[in-house]
């Protein structure tokens, strides 16, 4: 019995150090957190529904002077959750706009849909990712406007000659089916 124990002992810190927690979703001082169970940890901020956190395999993702939201920010919300199978679910809404993101268990992504009924009062709609850039610095180089000079309101930009804006891609969007940046580990 005592050799059993050690054994399961010895066994046990042999596994990795990372233990990721529960799939699911918990609730508290108003920020609702999802877990892939996985390695993605998503944190929601249940009034405005602004993601406040994304941490994917221990390393913060989110950058912490802004958030991600749909334009500027949805302002005030009603946010539901549930969890059904293997699927949790955060339902955002205004009078507007529906929001909704799911994550699988076991799977380590975000899974987003809008849905609108009347032209949104936030504006533009468009999902804006706000990540860290020391997390992620590999990005598309058209985008990159970090030292250049405006030239053009405050979305365009000349750096090293070439005229950038953070809206910049090579393709157009309903045709570019891969959106991202890297980082190490991530």
């Amino acid at each position: 019995m005592r050799k059993s124990l050690l054994q399961l002992a010895l066994g046990l810190l042999a596994l990795p150090s990372t233990v990721f927690a529960a799939f699911g979703i918990t609730s508290s001082s108003g920020v609702v957190t999802v877990d892939s169970g996985a390695g993605l940890v998503i944190k929601i901020n249940s009034s405005n529904g602004d993601i406040t956190s994304i941490v994917y395999s221990s390393k913060q993702l989110q950058d912490s002077s802004k958030f991600t939201h749909i334009s500027s920010g949805l302002g005030s919300v009603t946010t539901t959750t549930s969890v059904s199978g293997n699927y949790a679910k955060v339902t955002l809404k205004t009078s507007t706009l529906t929001q909704t993101y799911v994550v699988v268990n076991g799977q380590n992504n975000l899974y987003i849909s809008t849905y609108t009924t009347a032209e949104p009062s936030v504006g533009e709609l468009r999902f804006i990712a706000r990540l860290s850039k020391s997390a992620l610095p590999n990005g598309v180089t058209a985008a990159e406007v970090n030292g250049g000079t405006a030239i053009e309101g405050s979305d365009v930009f000349l750096l090293n000659g070439q005229t950038r804006s953070k809206f910049y891609s090579s393709k157009r969007f309903i045709e570019d089916q891969v959106h991202g940046v890297t980082g190490s580990g991530v």
